[in-house]
């Protein structure tokens, strides 16, 4: 039965990946795919958190958001950079030789983007992280981050799947670490909490 859910999954997943086979009808969608994969990698959300601790280096209260993010991030590449060392499951045949691939890893399970897309989406949501923009336009952006993964052949359906059930547990993690966290850092600078 094993073997054929994974014969399933492969199957799927190819015939969703519209957007990596050159040949494909939608291939006009694949910059926006690509562009949607980039807004959700951590070449984009770390240096991000970094810049904007940087700049409220003042007030550790509003840094405290962006450290909490960051420290999300960093656990983030943990987890899944230790699942993907552990499984080693190669990445769906029609993304060899993509350059155009954003990560450092060449494995697949469990999407880094999806979990990191699902962990940003549930902090955001969590912690009103930007007031301003409305929660189902984040979720719609970060829905469509997740998709890319698969219609741009990054990933296999399954992976994706735990990719969204290891952000779930991150977001659940930082959340509830996060009183800890800030202890931590007040005390680093001597602040009262």
């Amino acid at each position: 039965m094993l073997k054929q859910l994974n014969s399933y999954d492969h199957e799927i997943s190819l015939r969703w990946a519209i957007c990596a086979r050159l040949d494909s009808a939608y291939i006009s969608f694949r910059k926006f795919a690509i562009a949607l994969e980039f807004s959700g990698s951590g070449y984009v959300w770390i240096p991000y958190s970094i810049i904007m601790i940087a700049l409220h280096y003042t007030s550790i209260h509003e840094a405290m958001h962006f450290i909490l993010l960051f420290t999300g991030l960093m656990f983030d590449i943990a987890i899944i950079g230790t699942a993907k060392g552990l499984t080693r499951r190669s990445r769906p045949i029609v993304n060899h030789d993509d350059v155009l691939s954003i990560g450092p890893d060449k494995f697949s399970f469990p999407s880094g983007h999806t979990s990191r897309a699902v962990f940003l989406l549930f902090y955001f949501i969590q912690t009103s992280f930007f007031k301003r923009i409305p929660s189902p336009i984040i979720v719609i952006w970060l829905s469509l981050v997740v998709v890319s993964r698969v219609i741009l052949g990054r990933h296999y359906v399954s992976d994706v799947i735990a990719g969204i059930f290891f952000g779930i547990f991150e977001c659940s993690v930082i959340v509830r670490l996060a009183p800890f966290v800030t202890r931590i850092v007040f005390s680093m600078f001597g602040i009262p909490h």
